[in-house]
């Protein structure tokens, strides 16, 4: 599908990831990550005058949204450029990236930056015109919350299509907890030796947070640690239900961001001229009203068509997973084998800020894939309204 679109080694970073209402809840999102991938560049000793465009992933507005492109460039250093946002729920960085690879691959940009980023926490409170209402009082509706409790399509909240799932394929509460833990360990092989799998990738981000204090965030926040006794005492969301909080992801704010550029461009950026990063293709399903969980297999099985491979030449697995059905669903459906499958972390465990969620799950994974020494990779996810979205890398 993709055969010109290449990523530099190192041409990518992730904030860390703010639990809701943590460090980040006050920060204007375009203005953070601005200022993040400011910092990468200087780190990295990248100009940002070498990109000719962006392609911008977020999907809960900012003050000043209107704008929110063009005021990114100018804050990240590069006032000459704009380019498209990007808006489509937890797919919102798959999408992104794959507009990228295609402007790059049509020739119509050489050298574009993928950004993306999101502040769930404190999100804006919408009054809609309601010239029906008793005396035209308007509708209120609150960006974040209402769109976790109900899909108007699906007609039940997005943990209500986990629920169906699960019930139609026969998940237990064993299931979900042993999942969970599995999760949460593979999380944790990410913090060994001082966080060095994170340091790879993740960007330290200063942010004040009052006028006389400014905090310096590292690593995650709110990430809560999971163990069986922890997770035994949780009680399920409702009395038919396999899900409890632990088995669920939760609201973060964060940014992430990565270049995307043809092979020549892609190696003179590289931080390792012997490593090539491509991406290879795209796949995008919509399965049966409120199965949600279900769509990323389909997405991944047409990424995977497309690029010409089949799952057994998958060298690892990464996915956006806000419910453990996710992963029950696709380890059953597809035959995955876990000892590929979400190492070093996963959504589920440490938060989705939305519109950065996959960019730094494909992240994780370029740089898992670099470990193994070369591979495939496959990143997937499901979106709103019963959709998913899934990409192939290719790493020699």
């Amino acid at each position: 599908m993709f055969k010109n679109a290449y990523v530099p080694y190192k041409g990518y970073w992730s904030s860390p990831f703010c639990g809701w209402q943590g460090s980040f809840q006050n920060q204007n999102a375009v203005d953070l990550a601005a200022a993040t991938a400011k910092k990468f560049f200087e780190l990295r000793g990248i100009s940002p005058d070498i990109f000719d465009s962006i392609v911008f992933g977020a999907t809960v507005p900012q003050k000043h949204w209107f704008f929110d492109v063009p005021n990114f460039a100018t804050q990240m250093g590069n006032p000459h450029i704009s380019g498209p946002r990007v808006s489509q729920a937890c797919a919102t960085s798959t999408v992104s990236i794959k507009v990228a690879a295609a402007f790059v691959e049509a020739g119509i940009n050489s050298n574009v930056l993928v950004a993306t980023c999101d502040r769930a926490s404190n999100s804006p409170n919408l009054l809609w015109p309601n010239p029906m209402g008793l005396g035209g009082k308007p509708d209120f509706e609150s960006w974040m919350v209402d769109g976790f409790t109900l899909d108007p399509t699906a007609g039940t909240a997005p943990s209500g299509t986990a629920d169906n799932v699960a019930r139609e394929n026969g998940f237990t509460r064993e299931d979900s907890d042993a999942l969970v833990l599995s999760r949460y360990q593979k999380y944790a092989d990410s913090l060994a030796d001082d966080r060095k799998f994170q340091k790879g990738y993740m960007i330290p981000v200063e942010v004040k947070i009052s006028r006389k204090k400014t905090v310096l965030v590292e690593g995650d926040e709110g990430v809560i640690a999971s163990t069986p006794e922890g997770l035994a005492k949780l009680r399920t969301v409702s009395p038919d239900s396999i899900l409890t909080f632990g088995a669920q992801t939760r609201a973060a704010d964060g940014n992430a961001g990565m270049i995307v550029t043809t092979k020549d461009k892609a190696a003179e950026l590289s931080a390792d001229k012997g490593i090539t990063i491509q991406i290879c293709s795209f796949g995008f399903a919509r399965v049966e009203k409120a199965h949600m969980p279900m769509a990323p297999v389909p997405a991944s099985q047409q990424a995977l068509e497309r690029a010409g491979i089949k799952l057994a030449d998958i060298k690892a697995i990464k996915t956006h997973n806000p419910f453990s059905v996710n992963d029950l669903y696709m380890r059953k459906a597809m035959g995955v084998d876990d000892k590929i499958f979400n190492n070093y972390g996963s959504s589920l465990i440490y938060g989705h800020p939305q519109g950065p969620t996959v960019m730094r799950i494909a992240i994780e994974l370029v740089e898992e894939l670099v470990l193994k020494g070369g591979g495939y990779g496959l990143v997937a996810g499901c979106a709103a309204g019963d959709s998913g979205a899934a990409l192939v890398f290719k790493v020699n």
